[in-house]
């Protein structure tokens, strides 16, 4: 693979110094450093998809993860402390499998076990459109990029005076008001803002949500040749939400609340951005940014605790202990250092873009430290009463009274450095031929600590580990695209990418077995309890993979169709296998490399303009499975990877009724999905998760130029599924709701 890496390079700078005449550009794939909108762009061999500003607006999108739960090929996974967006068949790994980007620098977390991907942080208002660019970038983003990339471009460089606002209501007393703008001080000065506020009281009972979110930059040129510009956003979010039920009790009333989880997250991000335009077509950049989320996290538990006691002398003589319907709290006002979760990155991109007559040649270094931190603390009631192994209800001596508790302290830090080039070609005025290569090194470093643990007849254990691990990773890419017609073009590419783990995922959470006596002169064995766990380092190693990819795209008899078909091959996959509850202090998990998965699919788009009709269709089609297991893992060969549904299919209509009243309708299925858990004898448990169908329609009225009113039904047929389930319990999505909302532009 060097080797094939080496020649890309040497074909990469063979090309960027020929000598031959003009080049023709087609569509564009943006991959902006912030700087400004033409700079650093290039087209690559992919069919992208862009949902822009007036497509957005058309419907009353009250967040960035409603816009992309109705987009082609994108699946939203909702999990407890917020969405994962799954492309190409990444399911559970779609956090380190798809990178999300606003304005050129990645907003994905820095862990994975109860990470948020602050996507709904980004007001409506302020996007300009979203590019959904499937299938990698290895190259040009690096690690976390296999699945695909959704680009989010902001208003903050338009340089035109502009104003946009929303004003919604809706069903469960949603309320929703949002604003963003820009404005020219002087020639040279343009300044952007942005505000929205949301309020919910959610669709099951005892909920509520509420999130603020502030944003402003600027964008100054100071002259032909120098550009600086500035993009802050803060977000505020409390959501009182509950856990997950029973299904049983969820068949009875869709709306019952479960145990109580609070989180409260504030985000920061500050990005400042360099240009300087060396020459005609010499153009340099650097972005400096900072981002940072903290959460207070509060959340309930019921569990079941069982510990056995063995004699030394006797082994058939065994003591069993049973708590029934433990509750416990995970909550950081517990903690005398009062922080809870915190995580933080600082980074900087330095990237050239040179244009010559045949192509253009992007150079670029980018550098990110990551840091993670976590202090949290499970501690449950009292426990004094138990039932023994004859079921017989007994106290607790004083002595032998106490709480079970599980503190974990986490302090850890992955840091990145990545060198590339990609290069663009004209072989022809017809055939461009793309080739990249990158270089990345990662390091971790770190600790977690856990503990003091304690529980009643057990020694209180402490544990400590630390992490210091480098990996070294190597990307590239080919590519060939033909254009057979002015509108039309057929293309095909390779590349290989690779994954690199999240600092948490350097570590198991498995049944510890090694415990022992509180009291050291006791006749008893080490006692044996369900809920302990203890921590290990699992040697993971970094995922590498395989994409081929062949598609065309071209506009047919009024209609607009693409087509791709693609396979990945991933070696050492990296697998979650974990428990189905909901407590962290029970929670057990284990990551795990597999030998080799394979997803191969289809994705298909096309949109059709009959008068006064617009209809757009897309179906995405994925087959995931393991090819190659790891008995260890407990994963066979021809397993399916988990969370993957193997359709998604969305049916679109508009219909401009007069020049003013529009009606639209858009279905969207998802197909049945295989999950997989761990059980309390640490084997694997597999169920599926169904699909679902959801119909969506709405009304808008143009008032005037400048504004227009939205009225509409979503999940009209008031389908029944989950946003999220495990083997026992689900969260359940709202049923039929309505919606109506003003909005101003000008």
């Amino acid at each position: 693979m060097k080797k094939i890496l080496f020649i890309m390079c040497l074909s990469i700078c063979s090309q960027a110094y020929s000598n031959d005449s003009e080049t023709i550009e087609l569509q564009s794939s943006y991959i902006r450093d912030n700087s400004s909108e033409t700079v650093f762009t290039t087209s690559e061999s992919k069919n992208t998809t862009v949902i822009t500003q007036e497509k957005i607006q058309e419907k009353k999108y009250e967040n960035v993860e409603a816009i992309l739960r109705d987009a082609p090929g994108v699946v939203i996974q909702n999990t407890a402390f917020g969405p994962k967006i799954d492309m190409r068949g990444s399911g559970e790994k779609s956090l380190s499998r798809v990178k999300v980007m606003v304005d050129g620098i990645s907003i994905n977390p820095t862990e994975e076990t109860m990470a948020s991907l602050p996507i709904n942080s980004i007001p409506v208002e302020s996007i300009k459109k979203i590019e959904i660019i499937p299938g990698g970038g290895a190259t040009l983003y690096g690690s976390g990029s296999v699945g695909g990339v959704i680009n989010i471009s902001t208003n903050s460089n338009v340089t035109r005076n502009n104003f946009f606002m929303d004003l919604n209501y809706g069903s469960f007393n949603d309320r929703d008001l949002g604003f963003a703008g820009g404005y020219n001080v002087t020639p040279n000065l343009y300044v952007n803002y942005g505000f929205n506020y949301s309020n919910s009281e959610g669709y099951r009972e005892s909920e509520e949500k509420e999130s603020k979110v502030f944003l402003a930059g600027f964008d100054y040129k100071i002259n032909d040749k120098h550009r600086v510009r500035y993009q802050g956003r803060k977000g505020e979010e409390i959501d009182n939400g509950t856990n997950g039920i029973s299904k049983k009790w969820m068949a009875e009333n869709r709306r019952a609340p479960g145990l109580n989880l609070d989180i409260n997250t504030d985000t920061t991000s500050n990005v400042i951005d360099y240009e300087y335009r060396a020459t005609e077509n010499w153009v340099l950049g650097a972005s400096l940014f900072n981002q940072t989320q903290e959460r207070d996290i509060y959340t309930e538990s019921i569990d079941d605790i069982a510990i056995e006691i063995t004699n030394k002398k006797y082994t058939d003589g065994k003591k069993l202990y049973k708590f029934h319907g433990v509750q416990s709290v995970l909550n950081p006002k517990l903690l005398s250092e009062g922080a809870d979760f915190k995580e933080e990155k600082n980074g900087i991109k330095l990237k050239s873009k040179y244009d010559y007559k045949k192509g253009e040649l992007i150079v670029g270094y980018d550098y990110t430290n990551a840091n993670l931190k976590r202090n949290s603390s499970v501690i449950s009631q009292q426990l004094k009463t138990y039932y023994n192994e004859y079921d017989s209800y007994l106290v607790l001596l004083d002595g032998e009274k106490g709480r079970v508790s599980n503190k974990v302290k986490i302090d850890l830090t992955k840091e990145s450095h990545g060198i590339y080039a990609f290069n663009k070609y004209n072989i022809t005025n017809d055939i461009d031929l793309t080739t990249g290569v990158r270089g990345e090194l990662t390091k971790y470093s770190g600790s977690r600590v856990n503990g003091p643990n304690e529980m009643p007849l057990v020694n209180p254990k402490t544990q400590t580990i630390e992490t210091d691990r480098e990996m070294k990773n190597y990307a590239g890419e080919v590519g060939l695209l033909y254009r057979y017609r002015d509108t039309g073009n057929v293309y095909m590419r390779y590349e290989r990418g690779f994954v690199t783990p999240f600092p948490s995922q350097l570590t198991d959470k498995i049944h510890d077995k090694n415990l022992s006596n509180k009291d050291p002169n006791s006749g008893s064995t080490p006692p044996e309890v369900n809920v302990a766990s203890i921590y290990v380092d699992n040697k993971l190693k970094e995922e590498t993979t395989d994409t081929i990819e062949f598609g065309f795209r071209d506009y047919i008899y009024n209609s607009y169709t693409s087509l791709t078909f693609f396979a990945t091959d991933t070696t050492d996959e990296i697998v979650l296998l974990q428990s189905g509850v909901t407590n962290p202090a029970v929670k057990r998990w284990q990551y795990k490399n597999i030998g080799k998965t394979r997803r191969m699919g289809i994705e298909a788009e096309a949109e059709q303009y009959l008068g006064d009709f617009t209809f757009n269709q897309s179906i995405t089609y994925i087959d995931a499975e393991t090819i190659k297991g790891n008995d260890k893992a407990q994963i066979q060969k021809g397993d399916k990877v988990p969370l993957v549904p193997k359709l998604k299919l969305t049916l679109g209509a508009k219909y401009n009724i007069t020049d003013a009243l529009s009606i639209n309708g858009n279905y969207t299925y998802i197909s049945s999905k295989e999950a997989k858990e761990m059980t309390d004898e640490d084997k694997t448990l597999k169920y599926t998760i169904d699909g679902y169908g959801v119909i969506d329609v709405g009304l808008t009225y143009k008032l005037d130029d400048y504004s227009s009113i939205r009225a509409g039904v979503k999940n009209l047929a008031s389908t029944k599924y989950n946003l999220r389930e495990t083997s026992l319990e689900a969260v359940p999505a709202p049923e039929r709701n309505y919606y109506i909302g003003l909005n101003v532009k000008f």
